[in-house]
Order: C-alpha cells, then structure tokens, then sequence
C-alpha cells in the first residue's frame, strides 16, 4: 500500500511548465491591482526603455518591471536606493518560474497625496487645451529686457545673473520679488506676472527658483499660477528646481528650462556655425549608429508584431524580456565600434574649432597687433633721427648767423645812410660811421 502511495499516477504528474502556469494563474487571479511599498534597487534600464528592479524592505525583496509605456508616463525617474508607492499585477514569468510585480504606476513615497494631487490637476489642465503646442509663443532670440519673477535672496536668481554676465549678455534685468514658498506664494507670483505682462518693454518673462521637495515647489503647481502662466501676453520660462522636477509651470509656460543657470545659457545662447557643424557630425553619427541596429531592431519589430497578433499583451511583454537579453549581447558588440566612432567625432570636432572663424580671426588680430607695435616703435625712432638732424642743422645755422659772428668779436660798419662798409677805402670816404656790436651800437669819427 505505502508502495503504491509513493507512487502517482500519470494523471497526477504535472510538468515544470504546466505547474508554472497553474501557479500563475493563481498569483495573476489573486494579486492584481496591488498597492505595494518599499526602496529600490538593482536598478537596470534596457534600450527598449523597460525597466527591471527589486523592491525590498529589511526582511524581504520582490522582483519588478515597469514595461517602456509605463514608464515614460511617470513623473520622476526611478533610482536605486529611492523609496516608492508601486501599483501593478503579480505574474510569473515562465522561463525562470519567478514571480514578479508588473507595475503600472509608482508614486515617491511620503509625497503619494501631492503627486496624486498634481496628476489630477495636470490632467485637469491639458483636457482644458492649457498646455497646447498651439498656445505657445516662441521665444526672441535676442531679448532686450527681462523680468525676473523669484526669490531676491535665492540662489537661484545669483546662477541666473552670473551665467548672463559670464556669457556677456547686454540687455537689462528687472527682479521682481516674490515669494517662491508656503501660504500665499501662488497668489504672489501670479499677481507679479500679471504686473510683468502688463508693463512696457519687456520681452520675456522668467520664473525662477532653486529645488527641493515637492512640499518646497508646490506653489508652482497651483491652478491659480498655471492658469495665469497660459494667460501671460509675454513669452515665459519656467526654470523651477532641479533638473528632475516638473511643475504645472512648466507645462502651462513657453518653455521650460531645467534649471534657473539652464534658462540663462537658453536665453543667452546664440547658434554659432561650429555648433551647427558639431550638431550635424553628431547627426551623422546617430544615423551610422541607426544603421548598424536597423536590421535587428527591424527583426524584433517583427517579432514584436507577430507575438502580438498570437499571445495576449502579458505574454509580449515576458517575450519582451527575453529580447532585451538579446539586445544587451548585441550592444555589448556593438560598444567598440561607437566608441571609435565617438572618438572619430571627437577629433572632428577639435579641427572644426581649429578652423573656426573666430580662430582664425584671433590669430589674425594677433598678427596685426604685433605690426602695430612695429610700426609705432619704427614712426618713433624715425622721429628722433630727424629731430637729431634738424637740432644739429640749427646748431651749425646758429653758428654761422651774423650775431654769433659779432659776439666772437667782429663788427658792421655802416655809413650814416645804413651803407655797409667793407673796406678801408670806403671808410676814408665818409666822416661818420656807425660800428654795430653783438650787444650795442657805437657812432665813430674818421680821420682822413
């Protein structure tokens, strides 16, 4: 009998995968549309844009993926070590009989009320057309007046003028200021916007402060500023935070800048020949990049369509799984070959700047320089030559003039009528003479 126990019959043995699927059928039937919290880690992003981790607390640790979809509609980037509020479905994955958390959503802990709170209004806001591509004005090139909307103590309004003054802009800042948190910074900010929009002169308005916690940047998010931000006759920034916040400003604004010294380098910044020639070398290298992967990428495509026409959408995504293993092996071959490449740009780029013109026009400005200095030192030399020449000139006309004469002890005789006497025999002939000296006169008598 015990013999007969331990041994099954064939309808009781179940395969590895038909037991698999059992387990996940109970796991998917069970757990779907759980809430789960914990800290990230072994954070991996594939080229596909999916996303695998773990979330663990201090006695245990739970698998995850956040599928590319999910994840580019998330407003924060996941990082390894961040704790989070994850909503999603328990699955199996078959190949490595792992159960694991497909999430669809994920919320930064302690901040879950303020980001549902925001999503709600953001999406309250783009229903109403508020953050429209056809809403938004473009920005002038060269704007000649600023108003500043921020915190005049802030750090963030110091980045901004140091990076305008660094990149020699000429225009003029105006700073408006108003509180940029807690009670009442909203109605503040968007009572100064409506000031700004309202003045003369002004080409673009900018508002501006540093980062911090949700809690620190909800003014931001308020109805009452996006809405007034959508309304502004001016061209608006918004340069709020860190580059990993996002704010309601920054959709309801004309552009968004990702951080106050991003704003300054975006209104300052002119579009040079060299950054145009970097730009299309590194256009180039993209497309020879997209080539070498268009003949994989066009295979899993493939693949992708046709496992979506026979399996339901879970199944794609663990087949996606598998591909992403495939394409790391494939990037790993890949890497040398853009690494060459890279470098290749790399000199590209420094002959590009050799060759520039405002190279060219540095050394020539140099050269020129040096022939001023030439010139100027040779024009004086020149001059002290013939101011030599002519001192020396004057000397010897000096020297031989009548007066210098007449102080070595000669004199004129002139007869009364001013006749100049010049021989003994012309003095006998007159009974007056005058005799003229280096320092007076003498009136003579002859004798014949």
């Amino acid at each position: 009998m015990l013999n007969n126990r331990l041994t099954p019959s064939p309808e009781q043995i179940l395969k590895v995968t038909a037991l698999t699927r059992l387990i996940k059928g109970q796991l998917e039937e069970n757990f779907a549309r759980v809430w789960v919290k914990g800290e990230i880690s072994n954070l991996r992003k594939q080229n596909s844009g999916h996303l695998y981790f773990s979330l663990k607390d201090s006695g245990s640790q739970l698998p995850c993926a956040l599928f590319a979809r999910d994840a580019a509609r998330q407003s924060f980037d996941l990082k390894d070590g961040m704790e989070v509020l994850l909503h999603g479905d328990i699955s199996v994955f078959e190949p490595h009989g792992r159960y694991q958390l497909i999430a669809k959503v994920a919320i930064q802990s302690g901040e879950g009320r303020l980001q549902l709170e925001f999503e709600r209004l953001k999406r309250k806001l783009a229903a109403e057309g508020l953050f429209a591509a056809e809403r938004k004005q473009p920005l002038p090139t060269l704007p000649k007046k600023i108003a500043v909307i921020t915190s005049p103590t802030g750090a963030a309004v110091r980045d901004f003028l140091r990076i305008l003054r660094r990149r020699h802009y000429l225009g003029e800042v105006v700073i408006f200021p108003a509180k940029v948190q807690g009670q009442g910074a909203a109605e503040e900010v968007a009572s100064m916007l409506q000031y700004a929009g309202a003045s003369n002169g002004f080409d673009l308005v900018v508002l501006t402060r540093g980062g911090g916690s949700i809690e620190d940047l909800w003014a931001f998010n308020e109805e009452i500023l996006a809405r007034a931000v959508a309304n502004c006759p001016l061209p608006v920034i918004s340069a709020i935070g860190h580059e990993i916040d996002t704010v309601l400003t920054d959709y309801a604004a004309d552009k968004r800048a990702e951080t106050p010294s991003g704003a300054a380098e975006l209104i300052s910044s002119l579009y040079l020949e060299a950054q145009a020639r970097y730009e299309d070398a590194q256009q180039d290298l993209n497309a020879y990049i997209a080539d070498a992967l268009t003949h994989t990428h066009t295979q899993l495509r493939d693949l992708d369509a046709r496992m979506r026409i026979i399996a339901p959408e879970r199944s794609v995504q663990h087949l996606g799984m598998r591909l992403d293993d495939l394409e790391n092996r494939l990037s790993q071959n890949l890497s040398r070959r853009i690494a060459n490449e890279q470098q290749s740009l790399a000199r590209c780029a420094q002959r590009i700047t050799e060759q520039h013109p405002k190279t060219r026009l540095g050394i020539a400005a140099q050269h020129l320089s040096d022939y001023s200095r030439r010139l100027e030192r040779a024009t004086k030399f020149s001059l002290v030559q013939n101011k030599d020449r002519i001192n020396a000139l004057q000397h010897r006309l000096n020297n031989g003039s009548l007066q210098a004469t007449m102080r070595r002890g000669f004199a004129v005789l002139q007869n009364t009528e001013g006749t100049l006497i010049d021989s003994a025999a012309l003095a006998r002939q007159e009974s007056r003479l005058k005799a003229s000296f280096h320092d007076g006169e003498l009136h003579l008598k002859t004798e014949k």
